[in-house]
């Protein structure tokens, strides 16, 4: 006799739940059951979350949430623009005059000037091999003993004339070519020698009012294989200035 009745209230019941609409119906679904595909070996595996959907009146369809990116992920760079190179439409034109000298200024604070120093006094020495013989186009040519740049009485008096006649020629300018030599094949020595007997007869001409300006002393040292003149020698040479070149204004041109 029961057994009627429970089959008849379990059909009802089936009855029933077939009669109820979707949206009444409590799901719940687990991911982790879901079939999974294969990933990048890079991408980690977001952690599941539950999906529960709840009984709605309202709600007849359960959409699953979104799923967020995850960091790995990668993206393709944006591309760098490409600077192209500055194209001149125009030549720049030629200014019609050079720019203006640079002019310094004055210091600041007065500096202090002073004249310069005379050179030594050059004494005679008494059994100094030396004299002195003209050269052609008004120089003069003095030798000296091997090794040394010493001056007798004679020469001294002779290129103190001579250096006072040159004063009275402010046009002219006096270049000593000094040279000397030594036994063996040391360049250093016969130079420093033909350098202190330029450096007499410079500092005998300064004493006799020729200006430092004019006067050009050169060291040669050791003459040249080929020269037949005497190796322990200074020429005095005679050499005018230079003329400065014409102004354009003087050829009536514009400056």
């Amino acid at each position: 006799m029961n057994r009627p009745i429970l089959s008849s209230l379990s059909l009802a019941a089936f009855l029933a739940c077939l009669s109820l609409p979707a949206a009444q119906a409590q799901v719940t679904s687990n991911l982790d059951d879901l079939p999974q595909g294969k990933s990048a070996p890079a991408a980690k595996k977001p952690a599941p979350a539950p999906h529960t959907a709840h009984t709605s009146a309202a709600h007849s369809d359960t959409k699953p949430a979104p799923q967020k990116a995850t960091a790995t992920s990668t993206s393709a760079p944006a591309a760098t623009p490409v600077k192209s190179a500055p194209t001149h439409e125009t030549v720049p034109g030629v200014p019609p005059a050079p720019p203006p000298p640079v002019v310094l200024p004055p210091p600041f604070v007065p500096v202090q000037l002073h004249p310069p120093v005379p050179p030594a006094d050059v004494t005679a020495v008494a059994d100094a091999a030396s004299h002195t013989e003209p050269l052609p186009d008004g120089g003069m040519r003095v030798l000296f003993a091997s090794g040394s740049e010493a001056l007798n009485a004679d020469s001294l008096k002779t290129l103190q004339a001579y250096g006072t006649e040159l004063s009275h020629h402010p046009e002219e300018r006096v270049v000593l070519i000094a040279h000397a030599t030594l036994p063996g094949d040391d360049v250093s020595m016969p130079r420093r020698i033909a350098l202190a007997r330029a450096l007499a007869v410079r500092s005998i001409f300064i004493h006799a009012g020729v200006a430092t300006t004019r006067l050009y002393p050169r060291a040669l040292g050791r003459p040249d294989a080929g020269d037949s003149a005497p190796a322990d020698r200074l020429d005095v040479v005679i050499e005018t200035n230079p003329v400065d070149p014409p102004s354009p204004s003087a050829n009536g041109l514009p400056k």
